[in-house]
């Protein structure tokens, strides 16, 4: 990808992203570079020019490497035994994939496109030829490891602990500040998944996830038509995340 470059592809949740926002910026440019090396560099992320369609899982291939969303959504999933859709998690413009483990035995997790997305990719052998190049990479490296284990456990924490009430506020909340990050508007969101794979990401029916999200709506913390969602009152949510609702009221 090249430094500054604004990418026209986009899929339904969002814009494309550009290359300051992607998760691998630090790796292309861990530090500055000259005219020379920055174009050598530029060389190493094969960009995905063909869009994955809707229901269409990312190739192999490029897991065995790091890669990026470009634009779109993705999902993490799996399936049980008896066929039941296990997903573990939602991937957006800008975030890195290919950096989970499955345990020896556990069928391999797949990333299926939830609308039509364009991938980034750096193969693994190219990563580890940069780490030993240029200390920079390699500390860049490292610290998007122990920044993507955090986030990650904090965020299947919130997922799976709490009332009905808690996970799906917390996963709204989660959304806005994985927009924040990425610098994009963080109160105005186009899910790319639906009820569907809400309630199967936060282990709850999709009745539950629809009668909730109608009660936010009602009591005004979120404006949502169809898969637009728009988060009127942060601090609400955050109350109902926590579970502390009628407390902060009595505050």
């Amino acid at each position: 990808m090249r430094q500054g470059q604004q990418h026209s592809a986009t899929g339904d949740s969002g814009n494309a992203i550009t290359c300051r926002r992607c998760g691998l910026y630090r790796i292309c440019f861990a530090r500055r570079l000259e005219g020379g090396e920055r174009h050598e560099r530029q060389g190493v992320v094969r960009r995905g020019h063909e869009p994955l369609r809707a229901g269409q899982p990312v190739d192999g291939a490029r897991l065995k490497g790091l890669s990026v969303l470009r634009s779109g959504a993705l999902k993490r999933c799996r399936y049980s035994r008896n066929g039941e859709e296990i997903i573990a998690g939602f991937y957006f413009p800008g975030e890195t994939l290919g950096l989970e483990w499955s345990p020896a035995g556990q069928e391999e997790e797949r990333y299926v496109a939830l609308e039509p997305a364009h991938v980034c990719h750096i193969p693994w052998q190219r990563i580890e030829g940069l780490m030993e190049e240029d200390g920079d990479v390699r500390e860049a490296v490292n610290q998007m490891l122990r920044e993507e284990i955090t986030v990650e456990r904090e965020r299947l924490l919130r997922a799976c602990r709490g009332s009905a009430r808690q996970r799906v506020a917390a996963f709204l909340l989660d959304l806005a500040e994985r927009r924040q990050r990425r610098s994009l508007s963080a109160d105005r969101i186009r899910l790319g998944m639906g009820r569907r794979e809400i309630a199967a990401y936060l282990d709850l029916t999709i009745e539950t996830v629809s009668r909730t999200l109608s009660q936010f709506k009602r009591a005004g913390m979120i404006q949502l038509e169809g898969r637009r969602l728009q988060l009127m009152n942060g601090e609400a949510l955050a109350a109902a995340a926590d579970g502390v609702e009628g407390e902060r009221l009595c505050g």
